[in-house]
């Protein structure tokens, strides 16, 4: 059975439309944070906190992790980076022997993606998939 984490920031929720796309029970990752009306303030806000790692507030669902085998995170990529509420979400709660796929969704470069979630996972993980959608198409 797989656990589907997402978080989406974006008016047309690229994330939360592809996180529809498997089988599984969904788990979104809810930003308690001012969001600006306008989709360029966000990126360069968000953007500047993803490269200096600040902190942001949101919600944690609970996910008991054990009745899961596969964990599937679909995030959009944040200055060519995993976006920092998917990266803190990864700092604060752990599982492990998992197989897992990352999915990243972007509309140009995202060059350190799939990289940057190196050290956020537990070591025991197997990643089995890593997936990018640029402007909405499967690469």
């Amino acid at each position: 059975m797989n656990a589907i984490i997402y978080f989406s920031l974006s008016k047309d929720l690229n994330s939360k439309r592809i996180a529809s796309t498997f089988d599984g029970d969904i788990f979104e990752l809810v930003n308690n944070e001012k969001k600006h009306k306008s989709a360029f303030l966000n990126m360069v806000i968000y953007g500047f906190k993803t490269v200096r790692n600040k902190d942001v507030d949101f919600e944690v669902p609970e996910i008991d992790f054990d009745q899961y085998d596969t964990v599937i995170l679909v995030s959009p990529v944040w200055a060519g980076r995993v976006n920092l509420f998917m990266k803190k979400y990864l700092e604060k709660v752990k599982f492990s022997n998992k197989n897992v796929k990352i999915v990243g969704t972007c509309k140009g470069g995202y060059d350190k993606y799939f990289e940057s979630f190196n050290g956020l996972l537990d070591k025991s993980n197997t990643v089995i998939e890593e997936i990018m959608y640029v402007k909405g198409e499967k690469q």
